[in-house]
């Protein structure tokens, strides 16, 4: 070979080199971040489980250039929502399912994921009935994450203390709260500063009351007054726990975490909590504490199968139809979902999770196994958590009539009224 035609081959192989190096990735790859918000800040069991999943993916593909921006729960649909609204979303979000992701995709914000979930059989390794909770007109725009129930929850240290009994109809379970009470302690730790926590005890009432299903009938019954009229015990009995002083004082300004060191203290002898309960009590005195659950009690004149179940996806994370790195997004979601870091989820949280089998006995432990086969398996229906239905502002004014009932603001009816109007409203 010349010398002058070596010298041209080498340099342009050494420039090749330099600005190419062999990170085993395309161009696109290698680019700029993908970014990842999540609402996990300030839940220690869940800052650890997110840690260890973006960590697990760093190492995975470190060429991948990957940037997490952390929130707490209370502003974090706040601060997604101006963020979409301004046209500058995350490329990856945690997002509720239902109502709340529906807004986003009929806005056009979200990346559609069927092909991707077509390869492989990633899509067959998500429970069907989780899956569906980020499908919108057949089709899909995100991953489930894990799978809540409600219960309430209560001390077993403190009812064996009390000889007090798991009761099983609503005036067994008026009379024991009387009974805590005459005891000196607190019946049920509510702690409703973020309004969503009192919403399990308004909707299993209505699960009670009305039986499940209630929100899709908005759809086939336009005429009907549906929670109008469906809606006035629920919002009743839920102004008698407050009324009955079978809560904390100042309960609307208490957060979840101050009710729950009120529970795992002693101080409180119940709890009415999702599924993600076992893991807010795993630091807990065992020489006070122990962990006990039961299903709602029966409500006497009750509509619906009072072995129903509020349960259903609390948690999905979706791609933004603007993300220049997709390829990328969808490797993180991949990663998220299989079935080593799912498992690890239910180890560190103690939850259940949206990827079939990932929930089994050696790593969910006994209570929580106990939920799955006691609880979850014998429900006639689970009925999915209305606020990751409802559209944004029918979630607001939910939230706003719960809390209003229950600090005595807002009546029963009126409640009734103004939640049947908003869901109404087609935003």
């Amino acid at each position: 070979m010349p010398k002058r035609l070596f010298f041209v081959v080498c340099t342009i192989a050494l420039f090749v080199l330099f600005v190419f190096p062999c990170t085993g990735v395309n161009a696109q790859d290698a680019g700029a971040p993908i970014t990842i918000w999540h609402a996990y800040a300030g839940q220690q069991d869940k800052v650890d489980f997110i840690n260890y999943a973006i960590e697990s993916f760093k190492e995975k593909y470190p060429e991948i250039q990957f940037e997490e921006v952390p929130m707490e729960h209370s502003s974090y649909k706040t601060k997604l929502n101006t963020a979409m609204a301004a046209g500058n979303p995350p490329d990856v979000f945690y997002t509720l399912p239902g109502g709340y992701l529906g807004a986003f995709v009929k806005g056009g914000q979200i990346y559609q994921l069927d092909d991707e979930l077509a390869k492989d059989g990633w899509g067959d390794s998500f429970i069907p009935t989780a899956l569906s909770s980020v499908q919108f007109d057949g089709k899909t725009y995100g991953v489930p994450i894990d799978i809540d129930a409600a219960a309430i929850w209560y001390n077993k240290k403190v009812f064996e203390e009390h000889q007090w009994s798991v009761p099983e109809t609503e005036a067994e379970f008026d009379a024991l709260c009387e009974e805590i009470k005459a005891a000196g302690l607190i019946p049920v730790a509510l702690g409703n500063k973020d309004r969503w926590p009192a919403t399990f005890y308004f909707q299993t009432a209505s699960l009670r009351f009305n039986g499940p299903g209630m929100l899709g009938k908005y759809a086939s019954e336009p005429e009907s007054d549906l929670f109008k009229t469906a809606a006035v015990k629920p919002f009743e009995w839920l102004n008698k726990l407050a009324t009955n002083g079978y809560l904390p004082i100042g309960f609307n300004g208490m957060s979840e975490a101050e009710a729950n060191i009120l529970f795992i203290n002693g101080q409180a002898a119940m709890m009415v909590n999702g599924t993600w309960q076992i893991g807010m009590t795993n630091e807990a005195d065992k020489e006070i504490f122990e962990l006990g659950f039961f299903g709602f009690p029966k409500f006497e004149g009750g509509y619906g199968d009072q072995s129903d179940v509020v349960a259903g996806v609390a948690a999905s994370f979706a791609i933004s139809e603007k993300a220049e790195n997709k390829e990328a997004c969808i490797l993180f979601l991949r990663h998220l979902t299989s079935m080593d870091v799912m498992k690890k989820y239910v180890e560190m949280r103690s939850t259940m999770v949206a990827v079939k089998d990932a929930t089994s006995e050696d790593v969910a432990g006994p209570v929580l196994y106990e939920v799955t086969k006691n609880l979850i398996e014998k429900a006639a229906s689970m009925d999915a958590f209305y606020d990751t239905i409802m559209a944004p502002l029918a979630t607001e004014t939910y939230y706003t009539v719960i809390q209003g009932v229950l600090d005595g603001t807002i009546s029963a009816t009126d409640a009734a009224a103004r939640l049947d109007e908003a869901l109404r409203v087609q935003e």
